[in-house]
């Protein structure tokens, strides 16, 4: 039988203070160009949709140019992998 994975969800203060946990970890930069991003923009959650959760290892920080190459363009796996990796290089 399949497991239903756990998925976090916060909002508010909690929210607020695990943007900041992830802006601080990537450096307030995007992690594909190196961009700096002002820490008022939301982290992107990867992986993104159904699967996304609200957690330090579901996060990165992505610049307006990326993260709209993520979601609408043809680079969408290439930075998509990208993200991935870096999560993984981090949290295993």
């Amino acid at each position: 039988m399949l497991q239903k994975k756990h998925r976090v969800k916060l909002t508010g203060k909690k929210l607020r203070e695990l943007n900041q946990k992830i802006f601080e970890r990537d450096n307030y930069a995007c992690i594909v160009c190196g961009a700096y991003v002002s820490p008022e923009h939301k982290f992107h959650h990867e992986p993104n949709a159904q699967d996304k959760t609200d957690e330090l290892s579901g996060g990165v920080v992505l610049c307006d140019s990326c993260h709209y190459a993520r979601h609408n363009t043809d680079r969408l796996k290439e930075i998509r992998d990208k993200c991935r990796r870096y999560l993984k290089n981090i949290y295993g």
